[in-house]
């Protein structure tokens, strides 16, 4: 009943801030829980505000991996660049890394695109910043070389290619301290 609960309240949050449809597809049913934790103490907390200096640096992520023999890669985007009425920029590559291993152990995985933290124009209002989890097919992917252009990512392309299925989502909002 908990989890029923949980997984209400997480698609309701999603479809609140228009993460389902626009980035989480409908129907998705998340099997773990992110846990998204700044340096400075700041956690993520499905939409809670963050100051972009509070997410400067690499946050750790913590999730239960729901198989035990599988990996997992964590993308990080903005799809509001530079805003969300004209994301001609987005979506936003901001961070990815991949073949994860079920410990979660983000020293044994593959870096794939740095952290970049949060850093939204002046004027341009609230951004989305989305973590998502998946699940991959099979562990030690050779995953393809990223384009250095963080714009435009065609993160959907990326989870098609490379067989992924997403598992967790938890994002914050930001915006300029001008805004």
């Amino acid at each position: 009943m908990v989890l029923v609960t949980l997984d209400q309240n997480i698609t309701q949050s999603l479809k609140k801030a228009e993460i389902i449809p626009d980035i989480v597809p409908e129907g998705f049913t998340s099997s773990t829980l992110v846990s998204i934790n700044y340096p400075n103490g700041e956690d993520v907390a499905l939409g809670n505000f963050i100051k972009p200096s509070d997410a400067a640096e690499v946050p750790t992520v913590t999730f239960i991996a729901p198989e035990k023999d599988a990996e997992y890669s964590v993308l990080m985007v903005d799809p509001d660049a530079p805003s969300k009425e004209n994301p001609k920029w987005g979506p936003y590559r901001h961070w990815v890394t991949t073949n994860i291993p079920s410990s979660v152990d983000f020293t044994q995985a593959t870096e794939l695109s740095a952290y970049t933290g949060p850093a939204p124009p002046p004027k341009t209002g609230n951004h989305r910043y989305i973590f998502l989890v998946y699940k991959q097919p099979k562990q030690d992917i050779a995953f393809n070389t990223l384009s250095k252009d963080l714009s435009c990512w065609d993160f959907k392309s990326f989870v098609k290619e490379n067989q992924l299925e997403l598992v967790g989502v938890n994002y914050f909002i930001s915006k300029n301290d001008d805004n």
